[in-house]
């Protein structure tokens, strides 16, 4: 997971800059995919300690995790990109957007809890990205049907509403310790999970940057949102276990 990040993040912060050089990035990111799949860890007693755990069963946590690693970049990545790039954000306002969206996802995780603790973690991964919706639209589109300045201002309130709707992806672990049969087993489901959740942001970065420069945000946000939706198609398929739905 260190050289996935290391390469997620090399690709992130150099696309804009230096755009036409993918096939230097594909190279970054086939050397941190290939280190990162090498340390196996491996334990000769206890299989769920491997580097990597998958499963049948966890299959639909793993898509999850796809889905979500996707969204993660395109709004951490290019939703900051937005508001400098297209409305010319100054450093103190995204600093600003950054300590209250801090704030808010401090107060609101609890609250999140509590959703998922009472109506289940199904219902909150399928309304989760079907609110995203929403949020991609305005990103995509709030300047062609507002002046520059409201639309600069639905897109920081934006920006901070994704940042708190993301706590949501806590309700995938809940799936996970739900459908597992031990905690070692939710420990390396979920280790795995972030693996593959940031194996994908450094692709979406790639491709992410390559839809913008050609294409624009429009295109950009609204592939977003469609794959918003086949996220929330998925996680419907979700077959809650009946202690859970006993709670």
């Amino acid at each position: 997971m260190f050289f996935i990040k290391i390469t997620e993040n090399l690709v992130t912060c150099y696309w804009f800059q230096y755009s036409k050089n993918v096939t230097f990035y594909g190279v970054i990111t086939g050397i941190g995919t290939v280190l990162a799949f090498r340390m196996t860890g491996q334990s000769k007693t206890d299989k769920a300690k491997s580097r990597f755990y998958f499963r049948k069963k966890y299959t639909k946590f793993y898509f999850l995790e796809v889905f979500y690693g996707a969204r993660k970049q395109i709004f951490f990545t290019f939703g900051p990109y937005v508001l400098i790039l297209f409305y010319k954000a100054s450093t103190s306002t995204i600093c600003l957007l950054f300590a209250i969206s801090a704030i808010c996802c401090s107060l609101a995780g609890p609250l999140v809890g509590k959703i998922i603790d009472r109506l289940g973690y199904k219902i909150v991964m399928v309304s989760d990205t079907l609110i995203l919706v929403i949020v991609c639209f305005f990103y995509g589109f709030a300047h062609r049907i507002f002046p520059q300045n409201v639309a600069f201002t639905i897109c920081c309130v934006n920006y901070i509403l994704d940042s708190v709707i993301s706590l949501a992806s806590m309700a995938s672990n809940v799936y996970v310790q739900d459908i597992s049969d031990s905690k070692e087993e939710v420990r390396a489901t979920i280790s795995t999970g972030i693996s593959v959740n940031h194996f994908i942001t450094i692709l979406i970065a790639l491709f992410g940057g390559w839809i913008w420069q050609t294409l624009g945000i429009e295109t950009l946000f609204t592939l977003s949102a469609i794959l918003g939706i086949f996220n929330s198609i998925y996680a419907a398929t979700i077959k809650v276990p009946k202690k859970a739905e006993l709670r």
